[in-house]
Formats: C-alpha cells, structure tokens, sequence
C-alpha cells in the first residue's frame, strides 16, 4: 500500500492483526473453549455469545472471556433498553418455572448468595441464578492475551484481595470465613527474577504503587518537561511545580494537615466528615485547587469513580486519604498482606463457583486449575441440581405476585436469546447494582425508591495491553509510571504470583500484561451529573479511539527509551465499567436532615425481596459485596 507520510496510524500499530483484523472477522483464536464445551481449542465462536464484531467493543483476547470483556455491545444496549422503558408494557406471560430462590447477579454478591444458598439449602430446594453477561463473574473477570507463546492474564476490574492472616475488623469477617473455606491459601509464592529486575521492589498489586509511593521507584512524567524519578524524596523540588503547589503536594504526600483540628470535628469526627465533600475538607485544610487534581485519579480509580468534589469526605477516610486520618499517620495499606493474582480476583469467585459446582470449572481443582482451566458451560445450568446458573441473561421486571406483605411469590422475567421469559420464586436476592436494582424492582416502597434516587455512580475504563518486553521502564530505573495528561494517569510493572511453581524469572525482557486503571474524570460539574457526563462519554467513544490513545501516550513517554508501539504492543483489551463505582456523597454513611442513612433503609428491604450488593457499605469491593451477599441469602432463605 501507498503510505501517507503524514498518517503516524502505521507508527502506532494500528494495522496491527491482533488488534484489528481478529475482532472485526469475530474469529478469535482460542475462544472456542467456553462456547464449544467439547469441541477443539481454536473453534470460531457461534451462537448467542459469539464476539460482536463490533467497533465498540473491540479486541476481546484469547479463551473463554474473549466474549466478555466489560460491558459489550451487546450487554450495553441490553440495559439501555431497561433503561429506556422497552419493557414497561410487556405483556403477562406464562410461568416457565418455578423456584425457591433466584438470585440477580453474577458478580460476587450474585456468586455469594448463590454459594450461600447451597450450604444452606435443604433437600430438593432450588436457586436459580441470572447473569446479563456472556461469562459469570461480574466485574470479577479477567483478560487473556498470548504473546509470543506465554499466555498472560489481566484482571477486567475486581482486583487485588487481603489475605485474612489478621483481624481486619467486622466488615471483613464474612470474607475470611468464606477464604478458608473455600480452601485458598494463605501464602503465595511470587515468580523469581532475574536479568537485572533483581534490583527492583516490584510488587504483586497493581495498587500498591497508587497508595504507598515511596515504597517503590516511581517516576512522574512532566510532558516536555521529562522524568522525575521519586521526587518526593527532595519534598517535590525537582519537579516543575511552583513553589506553593510543591509545598502542598509535599504536606498531603506526608499527611501533615489534620483534619480532625478543624473546627466543627469535635467527638463526632465520623459524622462531620460526613457532612461535607472531600474536596470541601482538602479546601479547609489550606489546600489549593492542584491537591484535588492530584488525587482525583486515585479516588477514581480506587473505589468511587468520581472526583473529590463528589464524594462524601467520610468516603475518603474509608480510603485512610490524608486528612482523614491522624496527621503524620501513614496508611493502613502499608501494613496488610494482600495478594494479585494474574486475573485479579476472578480467581477467587472461580475457586467459590468450584466448590458450588464441583465441575463449573475444569481441572483438579487446585490453584492452578481453578485459576486457568476452561469453564466447563455443560454443568451450569444442568438440571436437578440445588444451584443453577443461566448466562446472557438480562432481568427486566421484577414484581411481587400480589401486595409485597401478602405475597407468596415473586415474578421475575428475563430477555435471553431475543426472547422473554418468566420465572417464579419465593424470595429474590438482587445482587446487581443499584442502578440496575432501581429500574427492574417495580413495585418498590417509595423509602426504598427515594434512597436509592440519591444514589451515583462514576465509570472506569480497565485497559490490558500485552507487552513484549519492559525493558524501557528499566532504562528508566522506574517500575511504576505516574502522568498528568492525556489518557489515563498510572502504570506499573507486576510480579505475578507463581500458580505453577516452576514459573519462568521475570526479567526487562520478559512479555508483561500492562494494566491501566483509567479513571473517566469530570471534576467541577454536579455530584449527580458527575458520573452521568464522564459515562457518556465513555459510551460516546470507540475502540479505535481510545487504542490510539493508548499507543500515543505510551510512545510519549517511553518512545525516546526504547519503546515502539508497533513491535511492542501484542494486543490491547479494553474493559468498559459505566457504573464501575457507587459514589457515595456526604450524609450516605450516617443520613442527613434528620433521615435514617440510605443504605440503612435499603438492606431492610421488602416483601419477599432483599437488595444484598457491596455499595450497601459505601464502598465497593470483594470483602462488602460477601458480606452483603450472605445476609440477603440468609434473609431469603428464611422465606422458603
């Protein structure tokens, strides 16, 4: 072909065969395994989860969650036709089956209630689980690349888990017990290194280096004005900053400002931070406008999806962000054990579906297996057992068969395979998402109704990019990249757990998957608009855009060190979360104007309904959505 001069799209590697051509034929190589149970690795994808083929959607990776990277095409159009009303006048169609309990989800508040259910169940009891995705797993999936013969995992969202060696307080009880006894362990050997990482801290987490910097070598790219490597060990006087927003940035790193002095904090220090945005408190604590910008990025990504001017400063705390906590105080993150699997905590939710469902997953059932073996389609929704599970299921209406306090059961109707069908139950767990919740409930009490319309939520967008080598970061002395413009704001190198035991080392030279948390920030504009606009814009913008701006800004800042997109780059995935995070604002934890806490009145929940989902805590995780999850299935199942 002819080459225009002036097109840099051939540069980037945006020809490239793995990040084009596959997706767009919808062949993907080795993503047979989950849609043809017992057919040949490799086998072109069919049927109802075959990859869209879209533009929007992308590159969706090798193996069984090829078909199921973030919300697709296909599940985005499908809520937004809930979202739009296409089903407020359906016609009443015939009860297909009937249930003790069916459980909306798949995420981990879906699996747990399910998993739940099936410790407790009794003889001839039945669950009925119902997932709008293609693969179960929620946000709780992961991504696959092969690059040059080693298959690599990412995680699509839900990352990075405690490991329960201590007391983590009662919030986090239900999930130790479920940690032991699901059988995982408690130490997990990292891949050796070699070839000059030896010199390197490289953590486990991609977390880590957001939330305790000076542990590892960090370097923040300025644009033209280059690399600064750790700079706050001369109190951020290297960087390009002026001189007052170096001070601030140095007292936040350091945590000098305590806002437990300000006046107002009193005894009550819980409740007053409650009572104002974190941003608020950043601006009575002397900080200019830069502090927020600064953070933003990490409140994003870390838990709430928004900026500082939108969450509750009590949500901060939760986070232990400066200010909050004591001054001087450093992080409680600092002093956990935590471990990263390749694929994020979608090892977990697949050990848990394991021993739900002895053969959901292929293999012997041990680490290794639960982590990587292929999903076995044939044993979830398999007749006569207590729990079955039914994908690329979208429920649509939710209602009591009479008034909620007389009921005997619940009617749910789900879309599948482009039809509609209708379920009955006794009790119904809803473990999807408030926005969700919110829409297909349609007989909810107007308290519960009015708790949930303050509720928002903010997007984050997950990008895993199969790496040939590292080595630029090394020629850098950094395993761990900070920037202020352009897409995205984080990245670091990751030392996998060994699930093998024999890994290969892990050297500059080694194939990686680079995982970018990319935050969608709209600072400045209404805490109930927030997540709204940035999630439009998410929606707004295609595959191809957002591939170009990976490789444009990777190739700014490591281009001059060795890196070329074209040669380096095997493949990139994206991962659209638009309500990736619950954003809680001040008076959520403790309520406001003398009202009772929201959360407080949607986990009493109604009839023979319970919402059971981890933003009940104010903060959404693995840990919350468990403990969420078992009080809503212990609740149902005292109704059958």
């Amino acid at each position: 072909m002819t080459r225009d001069p002036s097109d840099s799209r051939l540069d980037l590697g945006m020809d490239a065969a793995i990040t084009r051509r596959d997706f767009v034929n919808g062949a993907l190589v080795g993503a047979g395994a989950l849609l043809t149970a017992s057919g040949p690795a490799g086998a072109a994808a069919a049927g109802p989860f075959a990859p869209s083929g879209s533009a929007w959607t992308g590159y969706g990776g090798v193996g069984d969650y090829s078909v199921s990277n973030g919300n697709t095409e296909q599940v985005r159009d499908a809520a937004h036709l809930i979202r739009d009303g296409a089903y407020e006048a359906i016609a009443t169609s015939p009860v297909e089956e009937s249930w003790d309990v069916v459980v909306i989800g798949g995420g981990f508040s879906g699996v747990t209630a399910a998993y739940e259910f099936s410790r407790q169940a009794k003889p001839g009891q039945s669950c009925l689980l119902l997932e709008n995705h293609p693969v179960i797993g929620g946000e709780a999936k992961q991504n696959d690349l092969d690059v040059d013969g080693i298959r690599l995992a990412g995680p699509q969202g839900s990352n990075e888990s405690l490991v329960p060696v201590q007391p983590y307080g009662e919030r986090y009880e239900v999930f130790r017990d479920y940690w032991h006894e699901i059988g995982m362990p408690t130490d997990f050997p990292l891949v050796p290194l070699a070839g000059g990482a030896e010199k390197y801290h490289i953590p486990n987490s991609h977390y880590d280096p957001m939330v305790i910097e000076r542990e590892f070598d960090v370097g923040y790219y300025f644009g033209a004005d280059g690399w600064r490597t750790n700079p706050w060990k001369d109190a951020f006087r290297s960087t390009p900053w002026p001189e007052n927003i170096r001070r601030d940035v140095d007292d936040f790193f350091n945590n000098r400002r305590d806002g437990s002095a300000l006046p107002g904090a009193g005894d009550g220090f819980d409740r007053f931070l409650d009572s104002m945005s974190y941003r608020e408190l950043l601006d009575r604590l002397g900080y200019g406008p830069e502090i927020s910008s600064y953070v933003d990025p990490l409140i994003g990504v870390g838990n709430y999806g928004v900026c500082s001017d939108a969450i509750s400063a009590y949500a901060a705390r939760r986070l232990t962000l400066p200010g909050t906590i004591p001054s001087g105080a450093s992080s409680r993150f600092s002093n956990l054990k935590a471990v990263s699997f390749p694929g994020g905590n979608a090892t977990i939710l697949r050990t848990m579906l394991k021993r739900m469902i002895s053969d959901a997953i292929q293999g012997d059932g041990g680490l290794l297996a639960n982590a990587t073996a292929p999903f076995n389609p044939a044993a979830f929704d398999r007749p006569g057992q207590a729990v079955r599970l039914r994908l690329s299921s979208t429920v649509v209406r939710v209602e009591h068969d009479g008034p909620p306090d007389k009921a005997e059961r619940v009617f749910v109707t789900y879309a599948r395979n482009g039809r509609l069908h209708r379920v009955a139950a006794k009790a119904v767990v809803v473990g999807a998402g408030g926005w969700v919740a919110r829409r297909i409930v349609r007989d909810l009490p107007s308290d519960i109704a009015e708790a949930y319309s303050g509720f928002n939520y903010g997007p984050v967008m997950t990008a895993n990019i199969g790496l040939r080598h590292w080595r630029f970061f090394d020629r850098l002395g950094i395993i761990a990249a900070r920037w202020f413009d352009g897409l995205g704001w984080e990245a670091c190198i990751r030392r996998d757990v060994d699930l093998t035991g024999n890994a290969r080392p892990l050297t500059p030279d080694s194939p990686i998957m680079l995982t970018l948390y990319i935050p969608i920030l709209r600072p400045g504009e209404d805490m109930a608009a927030q997540g709204a606009v940035a999630r439009q814009y998410l929606l707004d913008t295609s595959y191809a855009t957002f591939e170009r701006q990976i490789r444009e800004q990777l190739t700014a800042m490591f281009g001059s060190h060795g890196f070329d997109a074209r040669r380096d780059i095997a493949g990139i995935v994206l991962n659209r979360w638009g309500h990736a995070y619950f954003a809680p604002s001040p008076g959520f934890f403790f309520g406001k104007d003398g009202k009772e806490a929201p959360h407080e009145t949607i986990r009493r929940s109604y009839g023979r309904i319970r919402f059971a989902h981890s933003e009940l805590q104010g903060n959404m995780n693995m840990a919350h959505a468990m403990l969420e999850a078992r009080r809503g299935a212990r609740q149902a199942a005292a109704l059958i």
